[in-house]
């Protein structure tokens, strides 16, 4: 048996304050002499507090709530604030408890005088003994301290009939099924098939004849099309670079923008094999970081070699590919299909050469495949590796892979670029009198001046189309709507990775006679593609940076500030293909305080997903394997992911692979998914569940043309507290109907986005064929719908995989009204977006989750655009983590779901007990089918009293959620 650990924590949860009645506050003497200075801290203990507290003001507050409402006295707690002329903000704390002091600051925002002022009051509080070190009142009462975390956010009150049918269920696993597992392992099934993945590119045996016609047609190509190229910088360096690839194993090409690096190494590689008569022998695999690119490259190299695609040139993409059916191949690929192809073949033993395109981009992807690369020209000391970026640091790749390597540089060929930063004339031309565009060291987005910009280029410009650099889909939205206010003369265009290949590469087509071509993309469109007719970029400097949040326990996308690098190769898009102009939207000395180089992503990202994934290619622990990327990720980082891991129960405490982690360890999305749609397979809700995890792993948005507010609406028709659920549901019904579908039956779905999810639904089918989950991996042929998916239990599946909770807290206002608001694990106050249905309704729910996203806002809160509501039954029952209780002294039990911080629901000790044995019973089960499902022989007697069990199983967990 695998030593499986299920059902085992992901996420922290933090405690919350009680729901009190009315107090009658009892007025303490005061002293009315004020303290004869004000109380001030250094700035090494700012820095230090700030580290230690994200919320610094949250803390005060709660304190003197907590003061308030425990101790009966009034703490004239008082947070003042004042603007005065300069736009700098004042920040006075008045308090009258334990003694009368003020704190005050002022900062050039009022969110930052709050904080410095609160830094202040919690280490004063320190000083005086009133909070600990970690920021907890130490309120002297009884002599006892006054512990927040024994404050329970829900209650659970079972019916006689909940009892009876848990004990009797508990009872059955005891006695029947307990000793059918306690057998031991089912007999394996032996499979002869090989599941393929439908990507997996595998040329056809060819005979000695077949090799050399092609070979023979190969050498008659490339002398037909040797002189009908346009000459290009990196034409007079072929030689050089053909005898360093043939001299070294790997070569590093530093090619400046418009070098022609891209699209003339493969050819070249290709031409030598082809006229020495073994073209056949030359298979060049090429990655690229987008798919746009992989598609677009393809499509111009085989042009340019008078073909067709699939006969020299291809594609491989996700849900897309064109693939030569021949030897001698040159083939345009995304990053992640090649990852997968190392899987299977670490050596690459298929291709002669592996091309690592726009290195210097260091997404996740491309780290990885710079070490696993390395590890194959160990395994395959034919292979020839090529390293090929515009701005990377040769430098750094020349150190990484040793004497084995050698660089060259080739110059670039861009037409002349009149560049241009803001500043306050340039403002006053384009209509603009706020220039605004940073705020406390980030990006201050500014959609106005976009638009203002794009006009004034259409009104007094030459023709040419106008590419705009964005940071997100939502910037783009903006943009869009301020151009389209009035009538215009645009084609507007869109390029984002939301939007599906085909819809993508519309960016290429020509505007409509008489109108000016607009592109609004993101860094999607920054390298590797030509828009032949773009004459103008407009540059607003941001991007957005996708980051773990450790203190605010949540995965934030922010706004950020791009490197040098970026801002370059995005002014030279504008220089292609005729000289062109860029308009930086923030002023040089920004530019000049921006960093050199991109920070890697993976020194920005959780690593649970990078872990797992290469526990596939090595069974050495996480520190070891990631210590050999090029661009380390810090060992916190490594060590926090690995417990995640661990917590989660995909690995085991010598960090190897459990029963989950085996099954999911080849999955494409993040492991809390994977586990999430594990155990939606045991608890038959996979069809929703499935189409929920394809929803948030594929980032797209069902919708199109809707207000969040109109978002929102659509789908409380279809779930009143559960984002995942309504986008479920609304799919499941699209999907019944889609052959009667067109894009005007309903204007306020997306089509495309929703065939692009059926496409990916049945694609990640797949995953669960080969983790024999399923028995079919065709989606049509095995109906996911065959058995109706209880819904019900979506709440449950979600929490087991998540790991993420935010409760609802109180808090009393001023005016003495009972409000709530919802915190998160970390007790960072989170917000709702207005598209989500839990949108203003902290008063009805008390517990939702939530999958790892969100935005940081300015007032230290983080903003959730899903979530699901969970029923505090089944977060007692599937919340990862350690549960334990304490009675409250009224034969009431307090329900500690321990997992570094703890979340308290109460019930009595009788239904306590109840659903612990519950508990323990589904961890059992779980556990059991972890490791077993899928092996075991369909007509075996035993099979069946599990399956009948679990279906008995999942009859009372309905029950228990039934209003």
């Amino acid at each position: 048996m695998f030593n499986v650990r299920s059902f085992i924590g992901l996420q922290n949860v933090i405690s919350r304050f009680p729901t009190t009645q009315h107090l009658k506050l009892i007025y303490p003497q005061f002293s009315t002499v004020q303290p004869e200075s004000e109380y001030k801290i250094s700035e090494e203990d700012i820095t230090r507090l700030k580290r230690k507290f994200a919320s610094p003001r949250n803390i005060v507050s709660n304190f003197y709530n907590q003061v308030e409402r425990t101790q009966n006295i009034k703490t004239g707690c008082h947070f003042g604030f004042n603007k005065n002329k300069k736009n700098q903000w004042t920040c006075k704390l008045s308090v009258q408890w334990p003694n009368p002091i003020v704190f005050s600051s002022m900062a050039t925002t009022k969110a930052k005088a709050g904080e410095t002022v609160s830094l202040n009051a919690i280490q004063w509080l320190q000083d005086m003994e009133k909070l600990d070190h970690s920021g907890k009142p130490l309120i002297v009462s009884n002599k006892q301290r006054i512990d927040v975390a024994s404050s329970p956010i829900a209650s659970i009150d079972l019916s006689e009939q909940n009892v009876k049918q848990i004990s009797s269920l508990v009872q059955k696993y005891t006695q029947e099924i307990k000793p059918l597992i306690n057998k031991g392992k089912p007999v394996l099934i032996e499979d002869d098939q090989t599941n393929e993945d439908e990507l997996n590119f595998v040329l056809p045996s060819f005979s000695h004849f077949d090799y050399t016609n092609r070979n023979e047609y190969l050498y008659k190509n490339s002398t037909q099309t040797l002189n009908k190229l346009v000459q290009l910088p990196i034409d007079n360096y072929e030689l050089d670079i053909l005898n360093m690839i043939e001299n070294n194993q790997v070569t590093i090409i530093k090619g400046e923008p418009g070098c022609g690096k891209s699209t003339r190494v493969p050819n070249f590689i290709m031409k030598k094999y082809s006229q020495e008569r073994k073209g056949s022998e030359c298979n060049v695999y090429v990655t690229q970081p987008r798919r746009i690119s992989a598609l677009t490259l393809a499509n111009r190299v085989a042009i340019e070699r008078s073909e067709e695609l699939g006969n020299v040139v291809g594609f491989q993409v996700r849900l897309k590919q064109i693939l030569p059916r021949k030897p001698g191949t040159i083939v345009f690929a995304s990053s992640g299909i090649l990852l997968q192809k190392l899987q299977a073949d670490p050596g690459l033993k298929e291709f002669s050469h592996v091309i690592i395109d726009e290195a210097h981009e260091q997404d996740i992807n491309t780290e990885i495949l710079l070490m696993l690369t390395k590890n194959a020209l160990k395994l395959n000391d034919k292979l020839k590796l090529i390293i090929m970026s515009a701005t990377l640091n040769a430098e750094h790749f020349q150190n990484y892979y040793g004497h084995s390597a050698s660089t060259i540089e080739i110059p670039g060929f861009t037409h002349p670029v009149k560049t241009q930063f803001l500043s306050n004339q340039l403002a006053r031309e384009w209509g603009i009198y706020d220039t605004t565009v940073e705020e406390n060291g980030k990006p201050y987005w500014n959609p106005q001046l976009v638009a203002n910009v794009i006009k004034w280029i259409h009104n007094n410009k030459s023709p040419g189309a106008i590419l705009c650099f964005v940071s997100g889909w939502q910037d783009i939205i903006d943009v869009n709507k301020l151009l389209q206010k009035r009538p215009h003369n645009f084609d507007i265009m869109f390029a984002h990775s939301k939007l599906t290949p085909e819809q993508q590469i519309e960016i290429m087509n020509p505007a409509s006679n008489g109108r000016r071509k607009v592109v609004l993309a993101t860094n999607i469109a920054e390298t590797s593609i030509t828009i032949n007719d773009v004459v103008y970029v407009v540059d607003t400097g941001m991007q957005n940076i996708s980051s773990w949040n450790a203190e605010k326990g949540i995965k934030l996308l922010d706004r950020c500030w791009v490197s040098q690098a970026n801002a370059k190769q995005r002014r030279g898009r504008a220089g292609r293909t005729q000289p062109g102009e860029c308009y930086h939207l923030y002023t040089l000395d920004r530019f000049n305080n921006c960093s050199e180089y991109p920070t890697p992503e993976i020194q920005l990202t959780p690593l649970e997903h990078t872990i797992i994934n290469l526990k596939i290619h090595s069974q050495d622990k996480a520190r070891v394997v990631l210590s050999k990327l090029l661009n380390s990720p810090s060992v916190e980082s490594i060590d926090i992911a690995v417990s995640e891991l661990q917590l989660l129960g995909a690995l085991d405490r010598d960090e190897k692979l459990t029963a989950l982690g085996k099954r999911i360890a080849a999955f494409p999305f993040d492991p809390c998914l994977s586990k999430a749609l594990v155990n939606s397979v045991f608890l038959k809700c996979l069809d929703s569940t499935l189409t929920i995890i394809t929803y948030l792993s594929s980032n797209v948005n069902i919708f199109k043309d809707t207000t969040p507010a109109d978002s929102r609406i659509i789908k409380k028709e279809y779930s009143s507290c559960s984002d995942h659920l309504a986008v479920a549901k609304i799919f499941s019904e699209w999907n019944s109907t889609q052959y009667h579908y067109n894009d005007n039956s309903n204007s306020s779905l997306s089509r495309n986005n929703l065939i692009l999810i059926s496409k990916l639904k049945n694609l990640f089918t797949q995953h669960l064929y080969n983790s024999m989950l399923i028995e079919d991996k065709d989606m049509n042929n095995f109906n996911l719908n065959s058995e109706k998916s209880l819904d019900q239990l979506i709440p449950a599946v979600l929490v087991s995989g998540f790991g993420n909770l935010v409760f609802r807290k109180s808090f009393m206002r001023r005016n003495g009204r009972l409000d709530y608001t919802f915190i998160n694990d970390a007790g960072i106050k989170v917000i709702q977006h207005s598209e989500s249905v839990n949108y203003n309704k902290d008063k009805e729910n008390e517990l939702l989750t939530y999958f790892r996203e969100g935005r940081s806002l300015d007032n230290d809160s983080v903003m959730l655009n899903k979530s699901t509501y969970v029923p505090p039954t089944l977060a007692v029952l599937f919340f990862n983590g350690q549960a334990s209780f304490k009675h409250d002294g009224h034969n009431n039990c307090l329900i500690y779901i321990q997992n570094g911080k703890r979340v308290n629901i109460s019930c009595s000790k009788g239904d306590w007990e109840t659903l612990l044995s519950l508990r323990n019973v589904l961890r059992s089960f779980i556990d059991f089918l972890m490791e077993t499902y899928g092996h075991y022989e369909t007509n075996d007697q035993s099979f069946d009293e599990i399956l009948n069990f679990r279906d008995s199983l999942c009859s009372v967990l309905c029950k228990l959620v039934e209003k």
